[in-house]
């Protein structure tokens, strides 16, 4: 079986390919998920090519550039939604039967539902929540599965000597959680705890190196200038955050081992679909604070420590980490019953079966929930039952897309 694989319409340059899957290289959450898809398909046996916005090498799987691609040849294509504009598939309408097109942000009804009005094979989320989205759609349970994404192997439990560390993975940019990251860290300050911020993220994994950065080199100019740096400003030198920048994963493996407990995006208005950041931390025994909304629900490990907050303010993630604060061994054993939790929900043997399986035209077990979760299910069920989904949300489009 061959089958082309391909990273989204423009990406920042990837240096090697292998120093990727090795964990050498830093690349953004969804480069780095697709490749790994790649590999595992590869080690499977499958023909698997890696198609990108530019040359790049790799001795698993041979790479090509996305506009050299020889369509005929594939038998399935797995592409990033950036490939579909909801008219044309970018590697031509010809081949939307034999197309999965693989989730990884938010997107509209329409777009789904024109992809498989017009012939798409089918639609991967990366986690129930992002699939459940577009249960009012016609086709829903049959067009629309989910597979979680799959995180990097260098992830695992390691002794190190951990420092009162709290450790935020993630994007510095407004739509990324990073302006309420800097309120909740504002808030804790206030209580004058012994607890240090470290910022493991940078903007040009995720939009290259012709970004124009501020004068710090940490986040886009503007945000930089206006929001980061006045910020900075208000907290006392003790409470400084370090930015480590983007942090290719065999160094952020070493961080996150050193760090007391790690957060991640606790933006309300933009939250995660998956969040590979979330599951990496868990798997090296770490506790991951953040909100309890978007994929978060779905790989933040919930026990009896709650580490994912209902509340909608800075001080209400605040105080879920003034509480662990004060209850560090509970935040340990939270820690190992996580990592437990990420290695075997997150497998990478059974992201890969489903991969295969998907492939192969056999059903796999991570299909949408069908029971009702909240009443939003009960009304998108009703308008799929009664053909009435798309008109309505042709009129109250923004009303209804809302996750």
């Amino acid at each position: 079986m061959k089958v082309l694989v391909a990273l989204p319409i423009t990406h920042p340059k990837v240096n090697s390919v292998d120093h990727v899957l090795h964990g050498i290289e830093a690349v953004s959450g969804t480069v780095g998920s697709i490749m790994r898809v790649a590999s595992f398909l590869a080690n499977a046996g499958l023909d698997v090519y890696l198609s990108l916005s530019s040359e790049g090498q790799s001795s698993k799987f041979l790479c090509i550039q996305h506009e050299k691609a020889k369509l005929e040849q594939f038998d399935w294509l797995i592409v990033h939604q950036s490939h579909w504009n909801s008219l044309e598939l970018t590697f031509g309408n010809h081949v939307l039967s034999k197309t999965f097109l693989w989730l990884h942000n938010q997107t509209s009804w329409k777009f789904i539902h024109d992809f498989i009005n017009s012939g798409g094979y089918r639609v991967i989320a990366p986690s129930g929540y992002q699939a459940n989205i577009y249960r009012a759609i016609n086709g829903w349970q049959e067009k629309i599965k989910f597979i979680y994404n799959p995180y990097c192997a260098v992830f695992v439990p390691k002794k190190a000597q951990v420092q009162h560390q709290l450790l935020f993975v993630g994007a510095i940019t407004p739509s990324k959680g990073f302006v309420e990251l800097m309120q909740i860290w504002s808030y804790i300050v206030q209580k004058q705890v012994n607890l240090q911020l470290a910022i493991a993220g940078g903007i040009n994994i995720h939009k290259g190196a012709d970004i124009k950065l501020g004068a710090m080199g940490i986040a886009e100019s503007d945000f930089e200038t206006k929001q980061i740096q006045p910020w900075l400003k208000t907290l006392p030198e003790k409470y400084q955050p370090q930015f480590l920048g983007a942090l290719p994963p065999q160094e952020l493996h070493k961080t996150i081992c050193e760090s007391w407990a790690v957060i991640v995006n606790p933006s309300w208005s933009s939250p995660e679909t998956f969040c590979c950041s979330a599951v990496e931390a868990q798997a090296c025994d770490r506790t991951v604070f953040g909100i309890a909304a978007g994929g978060l629900k779905e790989t933040v490990y919930q026990g009896q420590l709650k580490t994912l907050t209902n509340g909608k303010s800075p001080e209400a993630l605040g105080d879920l980490i003034l509480h662990g604060l004060s209850h560090m061994e509970a935040v340990a054993e939270n820690g190992k019953l996580a990592g437990e939790f990420a290695r075997s929900k997150f497998n990478q043997q059974s992201i890969s079966d489903a991969w295969i399986q998907s492939l192969s035209g056999k059903p796999i077990d991570s299909s949408i929930l069908s029971t009702w979760d909240t009443p939003k299910d009960l009304a998108f069920d009703f308008l799929r039952w009664t053909g009435t989904g798309m008109a309505i949300k042709s009129a109250y489009g923004k009303l209804l897309n809302r996750p």
